[in-house]
């Protein structure tokens, strides 16, 4: 995408998966992205290829990882919008936002389609991808993409209503822990798939834009008021922790409800994703970081479907494949590494090329 004044300068197409990012602002929310990205792709590794027979602690692992990564990556919308978005100008602004939206929306179809193909064994037709395109199905592993769409189209519908918050933090707070008591809503009658995307339903697995939307909202708050490491958001953050602990020690170490949320779900990770923060902070504050965090940070998206399909169709050529937790994360590596080296030839590569031309 073209840059205008803050903004990198990238390919303006919707398969540039560049992210825009602010020149003037911290790199920390790039590596706040990479860890979630890595615990994501290592938690489908294990869902996939492994047993909780044979491997118990896959079960904590995958519960860990499922617990933080899509609140998290919602903080990190809210936040980076916050940053990107919200303190310019409505008109300005509202093109990039929806063309990210549809990125992410093409991303949902390609994997939607992946995870018919390879994993359901349902041919490449036109019935089975007309039901993904009209969010009739929503297929497996899939299910946070077309939440991550509608995030950002919601960021665009609400644009002044969350500028309007951002600046009183005491009502946007309060917003936020009353939208905790839509996890307490009766859902069983929800079956329809786009309603179901915005306020959950039990029927089938989604992650409702509306009830995780406190992270969302906090994370305008956290760029909006720079913070860092403070010891009242710790202790708060713990607090929200401790709400989930105390449901696991009350049912017999029983998760909480997923699909939907429950508010216990909801309030699980807020001390991990609070430490992932102030990590992120220290790491940018080193002189070169983790590049290679910084660059999954910042091609998110493309990270995120790349993996699936490799996934999707691994499954599909290795159906006896097993792995335990230890190999399971040495084949993430791999995966990881893949991707990136991917990213370094539509990127880098070029680049290097073009300046050795210029030169020469």
């Amino acid at each position: 995408m073209k840059g205008i004044g803050l903004f990198r300068s990238s390919r303006n197409n919707l398969f540039s998966w560049k992210e825009v990012i602010p020149i003037n602002r911290d790199r920390s929310i790039d590596y706040f992205k990479g860890l979630l990205v890595i615990g994501m792709v290592y938690a489908h590794v294990l869902q996939f290829f492994s047993d909780s027979t044979l491997y118990p602690s896959t079960s904590i692992i995958t519960s860990f990882f499922n617990l933080i990564t899509f609140s998290g990556f919602v903080f990190c919308f809210g936040y980076v919008g916050q940053l990107a978005y919200y303190r310019k100008p409505f008109a300005s602004v509202y093109k990039k936002m929806l063309m990210t939206g549809l990125k992410t929306l093409v991303a949902f179809y390609l994997s939607g389609v992946a995870f018919q193909l390879y994993v359901e064994g349902q041919p490449l037709n036109f019935d089975t991808i007309l039901p993904i395109v009209l969010l009739q199905i929503i297929p497996g592993w899939s299910e946070f993409l077309v939440a991550f769409a509608l995030i950002i189209v919601i960021g665009v519908v609400l644009f002044h209503g969350f500028v309007w918050l951002s600046e009183r933090p005491v009502l946007l707070w309060t917003t936020a822990v009353i939208l905790l008591s839509a996890t307490w809503m009766d859902l069983s009658q929800v079956e329809s798939s786009v309603i179901g995307l915005i306020v959950g339903t039990d029927q089938f697995p989604t992650f409702p834009v509306l009830l995780y939307m406190p992270f969302y909202l906090i994370g305008i708050y956290f760029a909006k008021y720079p913070i860092g490491f403070r010891w009242k958001y710790l202790l708060f953050s713990m607090l929200g922790t401790s709400l989930f602990v105390y449901f696991l020690a009350s049912h017999h170490f029983q998760l909480p409800d997923r699909f939907p949320p429950s508010v216990y779900w909801i309030t699980g990770p807020t001390f991990f994703l609070y430490i992932y923060f102030v990590i992120s902070k220290r790491l940018n504050e080193w002189t070169n970081g983790l590049k290679f965090l910084r660059i999954i940070g910042e091609n998110t998206l493309f990270y995120l479907l790349m993996s699936n399909i490799f996934i999707f169709s691994l499954d599909h050529a290795m159906p006896l494949f097993i792995t335990g937790p230890w190999s399971g994360f040495f084949f993430t590596v791999i995966i990881l590494g893949i991707i990136t080296f991917m990213v370094r030839i539509v990127t880098v590569f070029p680049e290097k090329e073009r300046r050795e031309t210029v030169g020469s």
